[in-house]
């Protein structure tokens, strides 16, 4: 029985494989903790909040958030880009025995660079939109300055976390450049010239003239 074939390049799509899913769940964690916190006076001089800000709303040290729908639902494309990043690694972890060129290689590839693609733009999208909580104008006098909080470090280790995946996945691929061109499938006719299957016989030598008698 033919054993199947291990392609040279399939440790990469591994590697690259298992970063998309490594940075798909960072992003939907780091979705929920704090990407900015604040510290708030409360009712009492002696005592003190905090105001953590999220991609699903305002929460405080109380456990309360934000009970309107005014705040933007930020969350669901990073959760839609880690679903995105999920579906290209089951894909490129069941296709390491196919072809680099093969059609699940080339659709984990398009998929993992559609949601990598999602979820740098959740980030920077979350990123402008929350820019007014880092200002001091903000809460003016009756806040403190914020700390970046730990979903924001997060989620910037998934950003580049699915980058490196990408670049793995594409590898193979840009390392085909520097190389010879191949032959192409219709062949390149080569001309071979063939030794004679058997020995000519060796020229024998002419007989040498005799010289005529000038008197006979």
């Amino acid at each position: 029985m033919t054993q199947p074939t291990h392609w040279p390049v399939a440790r990469l799509r591994l590697m690259g494989s298992g970063l998309w899913i490594l940075a798909g769940a960072l992003a939907v964690a780091g979705s929920f903790l704090p990407l900015l916190e604040q510290s708030v006076p409360r009712a009492t001089p002696t005592t003190e909040g905090r105001l953590s800000v999220t991609l699903w709303g305002l929460t405080t040290s109380t456990g309360s958030g934000n009970g309107d729908d005014t705040f933007p639902q930020l969350g669901i494309g990073v959760v839609v880009s880690a679903v995105l990043l999920a579906a290209a690694a089951v894909l490129g972890l069941t296709s390491t025995r196919l072809h680099p060129a093969s059609g699940p290689v080339l659709a984990a590839r398009l998929i993992g660079t559609g949601g990598t693609g999602l979820l740098l733009g959740a980030i920077v999208q979350a990123f402008v939109l929350f820019r007014p909580f880092s200002e001091e104008a903000f809460l003016g006098s009756f806040g403190n300055p914020n700390t970046t909080g730990l979903g924001t470090w997060l989620l910037v280790v998934s950003g580049l976390l699915a980058i490196a995946a990408i670049v793995l996945m594409l590898v193979p691929k840009i390392a085909k450049r520097g190389e010879e061109p191949e032959t192409p499938p219709m062949g390149i006719p080569v001309v071979r010239v063939l030794e004679p299957e058997y020995d000519e016989p060796a020229d024998e030598p002419a007989p040498a003239e005799q010289p005529t008698d000038p008197k006979g």
